[in-house]
């Protein structure tokens, strides 16, 4: 980001950065303190990030570049090459300032034991924080039976009405990062080709059908009828919460699971929780890599 006031570009300061991981901590710190220099008649440019420098040789490449006065900004965490790049940009006579290391030394101080000194692990959890960012608003945008990429999922989870197909999937996103798009199952003909639809091209392990005792399921929908009103028509309402037609829903949605190979998961009186845990066990013993336990 220049930062240039009535000087040209070679006669601007230059600020480089330089890290052994992405260069993010290095560079949202910079931007911290240049923002307490706005307004002001200071001549800078912050010409480049290096990132994944990790040896000697790959910094000298760097300092044979530059020209000028410069001031480096290094994040480097492995206690050898932080001496060495202290002791080769003191002998080039350039300002420098490796910003992790008064907190690392503070903190080995405080806690009493030494960190692991190993580069890039913020990189890896931003990694994982953004990896999970995605999978939530991807499972939102999938819910009941909404978006156009189900295709793109990580797991799939259908059932009938009411039965806790958007927490699940919800919860799985927010604390395993996977991709899960819900789908209502609704009895008839129409409502089988649409799901069949949405989820071709997806591994039939990949998909899980939820369903509740019929008189369970039955009361929650008459509960949930009497929450929102009689909005809908009366019969419509009533057949809704119908322990029969509930009982004829299920066997719907049953027949549909086996004949598509989906393993149906009863979520009767069970926390969101165990539910998600027995989904995503019996999920990683199909496909490696699928986390078990909360990161």
């Amino acid at each position: 980001m220049p930062g240039l006031f009535g000087m040209t570009p070679d006669e601007s300061k230059k600020i480089i950065i330089i890290s052994d991981g992405t260069g993010r901590t290095a560079k949202r710190l910079l931007d911290a303190i240049l923002a307490q220099y706005a307004g002001h008649e200071v001549a800078f440019d912050r010409e480049s990030i290096y990132s994944g420098v990790r040896t000697i040789t790959e910094l000298n490449k760097i300092l044979a570049s530059l020209e000028g006065e410069c001031l480096v900004i290094f994040s480097i965490i492995s206690r050898g090459l932080r001496r060495e790049f202290h002791h080769r940009l003191h002998e080039e006579g350039i300002l420098h300032l490796n910003v992790l290391e008064p907190m690392l030394n503070t903190m080995a101080k405080f806690l009493g034991f030494h960190p692991k000194y190993r580069p890039g692990l913020l990189h890896i959890v931003d990694d994982s924080y953004y990896a999970k960012v995605d999978a939530i608003g991807f499972t939102v945008e999938h819910d009941d039976g909404l978006g156009h990429k189900v295709n793109e999922a990580d797991l799939v989870i259908v059932g009938p009405s009411r039965t806790c197909k958007t927490p699940i999937s919800m919860y799985i996103a927010c604390n395993h990062g996977l991709k899960v798009a819900n789908i209502p199952v609704f009895p008839h003909e129409d409502s089988k080709r649409q799901i069949l639809s949405k989820v071709n091209g997806i591994h039939p392990c990949r998909v899980f059908g939820v369903t509740m005792r019929p008189e369970v399921l039955s009361q929650i929908r008459e509960e949930r009828s009497e929450l929102l009103g009689g909005n809908a028509g009366k019969e419509i309402i009533e057949s809704y919460h119908n322990v029969v037609s509930v009982q004829d829903e299920i066997e719907f949605f049953n027949r549909l699971c086996v004949q598509q190979g989906w393993e149906i998961i009863n979520v009767t009186r069970r926390a969101i929780e165990e539910i998600s845990t027995e989904i995503l066990r019996n999920l990683s013993e199909e496909f490696e890599g699928i986390p078990e336990e909360d990161s």
